[in-house]
């Protein structure tokens, strides 16, 4: 299942109380994204923040890992999590006629 999790700096939190925290906290998540657990990484294009999909079993799994983060136990950040799946069945969208067969990626065939 994917998490998507996305944080906001607590009032009071600048650039410059995280900065210190920056490099582990970059080495943190980097390491979960080697591991295939940090999916995506964006940093947030409205406000000071992150997003990041977790491939995660449930929300609970993806709290621990942010638990972890420096940022979080510094008490710096608050977190939101959005579990998603795909939207199935998607083949009962589809008319009777359409080829939903394998094999599915018939792109460089």
């Amino acid at each position: 299942m994917k998490i998507i999790a996305f944080d906001r700096f607590k009032p009071g939190v600048t650039w410059e109380t995280i900065a210190p925290f920056l490099p582990e906290e970059v080495s943190n998540v980097w390491r979960l994204w080697k591991a295939g657990i940090v999916r995506e990484n964006y940093a947030r294009a409205d406000v000071n923040g992150v997003v990041i999909v977790f491939e995660c079993d449930s929300v609970e799994e993806a709290k621990q890992y942010v638990d972890d983060f420096p940022l979080s136990k510094a008490g710096y950040l608050e977190w939101e999590f959005i579990p998603v799946t795909a939207p199935l069945p998607l083949e009962s969208l589809f008319n009777a006629s359409v080829d939903v067969a394998e094999p599915y990626d018939r792109t460089l065939k």
